[in-house]
């Protein structure tokens, strides 16, 4: 099989290239149609914004391109002197180009309907093939037969030229070689979308390049957000509980005194007009990475002893001492926090393609609203796209490891950042802005596993357990929170900022108790701006948006799948939404259910007047509510 004789002509490099450039002519006419038949959705672009995400858009063109043909292309260029070879591996190429330029055309069918890009629909295509033809013949009908007219004929032409003329000219080993190791670096090169360090290109990362929802929708294809959703995503939903009812229920749950929503295709959409609690005050967000109230001694009884400044907090805070996290992963408690947004199981991740969707912008509508808006995390700029994210939201300014400057000798390299430094860069940013009023947001990082060594003051624990490096880490954390709030009283804001101090999720639970599992330190710390209290009924990180809106008397529309937590009416009725994997939970202050979605799987009664089916049934019409409207883009208004 491996020639020895050269040959003539050598078409394999060449027809690479065509294959490449044909692709990507592919994707440039998938774009050109989706701009030209929804002209009103990118209307409010200007110039620069359109050839911005016409050029862009390539990034995410070429690593569907180098993931899906680089592979066949690679094969197709070793030195094998047989023309089935070739054959076969053209059949091949042809044939993964017409699934993509089947997904290109889906998603021109399927964009008018929500506004955005196929995402995990194109795996349950299946179930909705009555809406494609009644969408093949509408504004998207021209465009899709061009595009597959186009794309039938070039492969044509492409199989006929090497399958008749297929005459391979090898050259020197060291060439061959060479040839090879350059379409390896391409195809790197062309998945990862960047010659820098951080992940390959995911959903999120469109906010690098793009500002608003339509100009993201311009620069991504339908076969980048179906793969990158489909392979993270989970798509067999089995919750079937009406959906006009569960709305409802969800509306009169969600709802709190003041609260008004007339907004008939975004039902859970509403807008406060309660008397503002506090004028004129700034908003510092510190989301604590891992922390479990278990270790931190005012909240759990203990005596741990790891934690005086948090307990100190707790001491003279606003402290809810049944506060639960959305989920069991960061991801879960950056959407809670930020978005007000619950991921639920079915519908793609946050940085996976949920972003699609029109969400509520808390930081922009701040940003809007005057104040100075940043978000700050010890980690990586990429890691977990939250820099992206956060931007996506409306902050003005995203910040990561690469940005803070490191201040301490450190006894080991921290694998995700660390606090002290991300706080002090904080306090830097908000003592050197221009505007009034701000909006602080940062995540911590040292409490995440593997656990490093800071300072040698706070190596207290001895042993290489899990709790051990859990605890010494969150001495320093808690050491670093102390440090800045000296910073904040130093610089002459700390008696007009509230602080809130929250996990994005739990570390080291006992048991399987959603309680256990769930339960978060939230302390609101404003020595004088709020009373020093603890309350005890059950709040959820989704509480928080509502609860700043309220706060600070901002009203504007927004959509939260949570209550203002000030609000102290209806206690017995508040809830927290869980997120366990591909189950669903609620937590009450009468008892707490697992669900599959279609079934109940297991309760925890709290009270003898707990019913389970009752709370699986406002379980259920919470997470339909939630799925549907996120689903069809009716979350929150469009552009």
């Amino acid at each position: 099989m491996w020639i020895k004789k050269p040959q003539k002509s050598d078409f394999r490099f060449r027809w690479s290239f065509y294959i490449v450039l044909l692709a990507a002519a592919m994707f440039l006419a998938a774009r050109v149609a989706l701009f030209e038949s929804f002209r009103p959705v990118f209307e409010g672009l200007t110039k620069p914004e359109i050839w911005s995400a016409f050029l862009n858009g390539m990034r995410f063109d070429f690593s569907v391109i180098a993931l899906f043909l680089g592979p066949l292309i690679f094969l197709l260029n070793l030195p094998v002197n047989s023309r089935r070879w070739a054959k076969w591996l053209l059949y091949i190429i042809a044939g993964v180009m017409l699934v993509l330029a089947g997904v290109l055309a889906a998603d021109l069918i399927y964009f008018p309907k929500v506004n955005r890009h196929i995402a995990e629909e194109i795996v349950q295509i299946s179930h909705d093939w009555g809406f494609v033809i009644s969408y093949m013949f509408g504004p998207a009908l021209w465009p899709l037969v061009g595009l597959l007219t186009v794309f039938a004929g070039a492969c044509c032409f492409i199989r006929w030229k090497i399958t008749t003329r297929f005459a391979p000219q090898f050259g020197s080993p060291l060439a061959e070689g060479g040839k090879l190791l350059l379409i390896i670096l391409l195809i790197i090169l062309g998945v990862r979308g960047h010659l820098g360090r951080g992940k390959s290109l995911g959903v999120a990362d469109v906010y690098n390049y793009a500002r608003t929802p339509s100009a993201a929708a311009l620069t991504l294809n339908g076969a980048f957000t179906a793969y990158q959703v489909g392979r993270k995503g989970r798509v067999d939903v089995q919750n079937d509980y009406p959906v006009d009812k569960a709305i409802r229920l969800a509306r009169e749950q969600l709802f709190s005194p003041g609260e008004t929503g007339t907004y008939a295709l975004y039902p859970l959409m509403r807008e406060s007009d309660a008397p503002t609690q506090l004028k004129d005050v700034n908003i510092m967000i510190v989301l604590l990475e891992g922390w479990h109230p278990r270790f931190v001694d005012s909240l759990s009884g203990g005596s741990y002893g790891v934690t005086p400044v948090f307990d100190d907090l707790v001491k003279h805070g606003l402290t809810f001492t049944n506060a639960y996290a959305a989920g069991l992963r960061s991801i879960f408690g950056f959407a809670a926090v930020f978005g007000g947004v619950p991921l639920i199981p079915g519908l793609p991740m946050f940085g996976y393609g949920l972003e699609l969707t029109a969400l509520s912008p808390m930081p922009k509508n701040f940003s809007n609203a005057g104040y100075y808006t940043f978000f700050a995390q010890t980690s990586h700029r990429d890691s977990y796209r939250m820099c992206a994210l956060a931007s996506f939201l409306g902050a003005k300014e995203s910040y990561g490891w690469e940005d803070i400057p490191q201040l301490l000798k450190y006894q080991d390299k921290a694998p995700f950042g660390y606090d002290y430094e991300a706080l002090m860069f904080a306090a830097d940013k908000i003592k050197n802005r221009k505007e009034k009023n701000f909006m602080g947001m940062v995540f911590t990082g040292i409490t995440h596993e593997p656990f490093a060594r800071t300072l040698p003051q706070f190596n207290k624990y001895e042993g290489d357990d899990w709790e051990t490096g859990f605890k010494n880490t969150l001495a320093y954390a808690d050491w670093s929170i102390g440090e800045f709030l000296k910073r904040a009283k130093e610089d002459g804001w700390f008696d007009n900022t509230v602080f809130i101090f929250v996990a994005d999720h739990t570390s080291g639970a006992k048991t399987d108790s959603l309680y256990d599992k769930f339960r978060i330190p939230l302390v609101m710390y404003a020595p004088k701006l709020l009373p020093a209290e603890k309350r005890s009924m059950t709040v959820s990180q989704l509480d928080l948006v509502p609860t700043l809106y309220a706060l600070t008397g901002l009203h504007v529309p927004y959509t939260a799948f949570g209550r203002n937590m000030l609000d102290t009416s209806r206690r017995d009725e508040r809830f927290a939404f869980v997120s366990e994997g591909v189950n669903i939970g609620l937590i009450t202050p009468q008892g707490a259910v697992r669900h599959s979605g279609a079934q109940l799987l297991d309760s925890e009664a709290q009270k003898d007047s707990f019913n389970a089916q009752e709370a699986a049934e406002k379980l259920q019409a919470l997470d339909k509510a939630a799925y549907t409207l996120l689903k069809e883009n009716r979350w929150f208004e469009h552009e």
